[in-house]
């Protein structure tokens, strides 16, 4: 079943309201999606972890900035009746997940960041093959008439897998993806601004890093590096065989994971 038990909802987002799966009982843990996608992309994870959790997984606003919509999930929280909560993000929602964990450093247990580094992280290492990988290059690295495409509208042909390709994709998902940012250019999305980490953040509960084995993040760095200097509590590393979309490419590893991350009892 599609995000098995988990009900769709809408809940005060800042000064809107934002469309969410919850369910299970428990702890809170919200579950934070990346660029390009929507909260369907927790679809296999989200099941499996509201067995012993209660499970929020919102859709990110395209139009605002990180550190804002890391104080709007906090708030988020606290309408939920949960003083005390862990987070996951993959991609871009890990900068949201490490805004609101510096920001309630006594209400933030446990930071999950899979295949995310702090923004600084990239600064000072561009090569070619980076930048080549970077989202938006790799439209614009193509051939006539992609290039020219994208700064009009993503054509739907190229955002379906082939009929042939099993691909980790669920197609109610990619459905979702294009439905949520219709008509929307590569990297548009506000939440795609990558600014800096103030010096002074400090995350203070423990960090759980995940990246994929065929992924750019575990080749170019030791990822746990790049987060300790921002942490006070310990930092663990563990790579997935997969590619980077890891919630949809090793859900059940990934589950697994952040179980044992969010409650080591």
């Amino acid at each position: 079943m599609f995000f098995g038990q988990l009900k769709l909802t809408e809940l005060a987002w800042g000064g809107t309201r934002c469309r969410a799966r919850i369910g299970g009982s428990g702890p809170l843990v919200v579950l934070l999606h990346g660029r390009a996608q929507s909260h369907v992309a927790w679809h296999e994870v989200a099941p499996i972890l509201a067995a012993t959790h209660t499970v929020v997984c919102p859709d990110l606003p395209p139009d605002s900035d990180f550190a804002t919509q890391g104080r709007d999930l906090l708030n988020l929280a606290t309408a939920l009746g949960h003083e005390r909560l862990s987070i996951a993000g993959h991609g871009t929602g890990g900068h949201v997940g490490a805004y609101a964990a510096a920001a309630a450093p006594d209400r933030v247990s446990h930071l999950a960041e899979v295949e995310c580094i702090p923004s600084p992280g990239h600064h000072g290492r561009a090569d070619l093959a980076f930048e080549l990988s970077r989202y938006q290059a790799c439209w614009f690295a193509q051939l006539h008439p992609k290039p020219e495409s994208t700064t009009v509208a993503i054509p739907d042909e190229w955002t379906q897998p082939d009929g042939e390709s099993s691909g980790p994709f669920n197609p109610s998902a990619v459905a979702d993806y294009l439905e949520a940012a219709p008509g929307q250019t590569p990297g548009s999305a506000g939440h795609s601004r990558f600014p800096p980490y103030p010096g002074t953040m400090r995350i203070c509960c423990p960090v759980l890093v995940v990246w994929s084995r065929h992924g750019r993040i575990g080749g170019w760095y030791d990822p746990c590096d790049l987060w300790r200097p921002y942490a006070r509590d310990s930092v663990m590393g563990l790579e997935l065989d997969c590619g980077y979309y890891v919630p949809e490419e090793a859900p059940e590893a990934l589950a697994g994971a952040l179980t044992r991350f969010f409650d080591p009892n």
